[in-house]
């Protein structure tokens, strides 16, 4: 049997806490799509994007079941915001 384990490493070196954003509008907000429910994920980027102002960048992992790949945590890390681990 086989266990996969769906995080990465710990860091060695802390990252510097971020200020809790107070409105989205103009923020950059990183969306990590799983790539498992296409329509979901757009209806909530163009409410996100056309109703609160909010730059949405769509960062789509390459399989839903799958961890996401270093590369694509790394660019959802230098967002504003990322909203991850969508459950439907």
């Amino acid at each position: 049997m086989e266990i996969l384990v769906p995080v990465w490493p710990a860091v060695a070196s802390a990252r510097a806490a971020t200020q809790r954003l107070r409105d989205v509008r103009g923020a950059r907000i990183a969306l990590v799509d799983d790539n498992l429910d296409i329509p979901f994920t757009t209806h909530l980027a163009s409410l996100l994007s056309e109703r609160h102002g909010a730059k949405i960048e769509r960062l789509v992992k390459p399989s839903g079941t799958a961890p996401s790949p270093r590369e694509l945590i790394d660019g959802a890390a230098t967002a504003h915001a990322a909203i991850v681990g969508i459950g439907l």
